[in-house]
């Protein structure tokens, strides 16, 4: 992390230096109420996540701070967040009505495979909130150390993780919430091979795309999500369900993922797994058949529900 001195120029005037720009980030160590900042986990155009510790309780916690960078700086005495211009405060504003929607939203949600959410407050001149930290590695980097030790992820694991995430899902969808970012960094795997769905800074109630916004993952994110997209109208739960069917085919078939929309209209370089002859000494053809089902370019060959994924996982062979 970029030391905060080094960006105070030793011949600056002493009356300046107060306004100089810090990090983004803010430096471990760096006390938010009863929490201390530990590291950075991730930052993005609009915030930055922590691994923090609760003095209280003892315990490792996720503190997500609002930080939409592009009409905010933090200031480096203070570590404040601050305008950038006045002509940044609407912006900012919604940008804030956004990341309390996002607070609202978790705290509503009640799943073992979902990250809860403990605690919302207000510091620096922004906003945080304080998440379940899940002690574990994230889906891709479990897939990679199957990898380097040239094993497969057996079958009963694959499936058995399949199944949990698509009933974590379907609890979304009947919450009429569309998380719109699933992929496999998204999914963190604990110590007891639990799956749980982290990430929701993308979610939405309903299936609108509201304000415009284009949230998209390329080679995750279906065609209808984006925003020049011909069905960018026409979003659902068979959005989340491509997400879900991207993330288990990167698994199996780790590559570099095309667009959906040059899969849709043009030439689909990736082949089914289902026609894999190494992952069909793995896994059963079903099971490949109903990744490569999700994972369809077109809305239509898609399934239309999570629980029609599951019926034809569990469908008595014909």
């Amino acid at each position: 992390m970029e030391d905060i001195l080094a960006v105070t120029s030793a011949n600056a005037p002493a009356e300046d230096v107060d306004c100089m720009v810090a990090p983004k980030e803010l430096p471990r160590g760096t006390r938010l109420r009863n929490y201390s900042i530990i590291r950075v986990l991730g930052a993005g155009g609009f915030g930055v996540t922590y691994l923090a510790r609760e003095d209280i309780l003892d315990r490792l916690v996720v503190i997500k701070e609002h930080f939409p960078d592009a009409y905010c700086y933090r200031e480096a005495k203070t570590m404040a967040v601050k305008l950038r211009n006045e002509e940044s405060e609407d912006l900012y504003a919604w940008a804030l009505l956004a990341f309390l929607r996002e607070v609202r939203l978790l705290a509503t949600l009640n799943h073992v495979n979902i990250a809860r959410v403990f605690s919302y407050f207000e510091a620096h001149g922004t906003a945080y909130y304080v998440s379940e930290y899940i002690d574990g590695m994230s889906f891709v980097d479990l897939a990679k150390d199957y990898k380097d030790h040239r094993m497969s992820i057996p079958q009963d694991s694959l499936y058995g993780c399949m199944i949990r995430l698509l009933d974590a899902l379907h609890y979304l969808h009947q919450q009429d919430v569309l998380h719109r970012d699933i992929k496999p960094d998204n999914i963190i795997i604990t110590k007891e091979g639990m799956p749980v769905l982290i990430d929701f800074g993308a979610a939405r109630e309903g299936g609108t795309n509201e304000g415009g916004e284009v949230v998209e993952s390329i080679g995750f994110s279906p065609s209808e999500q984006g925003g020049d997209s011909r069905e960018s109208e026409e979003m659902g739960p068979w959005s989340d369900i491509y997400s879900l069917g991207a993330t288990f085919y990167f698994i199996l078939d780790p590559q570099a993922m095309p667009s959906s929309r040059l899969r849709e209209r043009y030439f689909d370089t990736l082949n089914p797994l289902a026609e894999n002859g190494e992952l069909l000494k793995h896994y059963h053809q079903r099971l490949l058949a109903s990744i490569d089902r999700a994972f369809a370019p077109s809305i239509a060959a898609r399934y239309k529900s999570v629980a029609d994924w599951i019926a034809d996982l569990r469908a008595e062979p014909s």
